[in-house]
Formats: C-alpha cells, sequence, structure tokens
C-alpha cells in the first residue's frame, strides 16, 4: 500500500489540480496492489470533505469504485458528520495515532513505516469487534436524537 504525506508547506500549497493527481495516484497504486479477489471488498467512504464534492473527483470515484461507495451520492448514504457512528472516527484513527505516536518518529520513513506496520497489524478479531460496535452506537444515536454522545459512553 502507499500513502501519500506532505514534506513540507511548499507541499501543502501545491495547485489543487496537483493534489488531486496525488490522490488518484495514491487510490490507484493502492488498487493496484490490492489481489484481484480483494477487490469487491473495497469501498469508499466520503467523509464529508470538501475536495470529495469536487466533481472531477466525485466522476474519479464513482469510475473507480462504482457501485461501492458510501456516503453523498454513493449507493450507500450516510451522513457526512457522524463521528460517532464512522468506525474511521471512533476506533481507527485513535488507534492508529496513539501507536505510531507513542514515541515521535524521526522521519517521515519511519513514520511511514509506522503507520504500515499499525494498519497490517488489525487483526479480523480487532475488526469485527469494530463492526459489532456499529449497531449499537446507531441505538445511541436515535436515543440521543442524532446527536453526539460519545462523551457520554
Amino acid at each position: 500500500m502507499h500513502i501519500c504525506f506532505a514534506r513540507n508547506s511548499q507541499n501543502c500549497n501545491a495547485s489543487q489540480r496537483g493534489r488531486k493527481e496525488k490522490r488518484k495516484d495514491v487510490i490507484s497504486d493502492f488498487l493496484e496492489d490490492l489481489p484481484l479477489s480483494d477487490l469487491r471488498n473495497v469501498w469508499f467512504q466520503h467523509d464529508g470533505a470538501p475536495p470529495q464534492k469536487i466533481s472531477s473527483v466525485q466522476q474519479f470515484i464513482r469510475e473507480t469504485f462504482q457501485q461501492q461507495v458510501i456516503g453523498s451520492g454513493g449507493c450507500v448514504e450516510w451522513s457526512p458528520r457522524s463521528p460517532d457512528l464512522d468506525p474511521m472516527d471512533f476506533f481507527l484513527r485513535g488507534y492508529v495515532k496513539q501507536r505510531v505516536y507513542a514515541t515521535p518518529p524521526p522521519t517521515i520513513q519511519e513514520l511511514r513505516n509506522r503507520i504500515t506496520d499499525v494498519c497490517t497489524s488489525l487483526s479480523p478479531a480487532m475488526l469485527c469487534n469494530v463492526q459489532r460496535e456499529v449497531l449499537p452506537r446507531v441505538q445511541m444515536c436515535i436515543v440521543a436524537e442524532g446527536h453526539h454522545f460519545e462523551h457520554d459512553r
């Protein structure tokens, strides 16, 4: 899997076209590295980020992931601002960050290596536990009438 990182602030100020091309390259490289049998299990989930709403980006997402898009305009609708319900928000980002930054990574390459190592160490059992959390969280969201509830847990 290839992960793209900005090395300095000049890279962060690159043209929008350049950033879109980098993202396309990262997604394309990731998909190319997957065994063909795993491709049918890859879904794209919108997180509500403004860059994902640009028409050329939406077109790329539709062409690349076809009917396997979750969120705005996808075949599975999902609230873009639902951190209490999104496994990326309620589990993965915190889990990865805690392990990657246990000690400050000395180089960008070490940061990449740590992220890759943490992601590959996720066990199927761990992911099943995270998946089992979604339904109870949906129920808590209903009880909270759509308001955030994470602080109540």
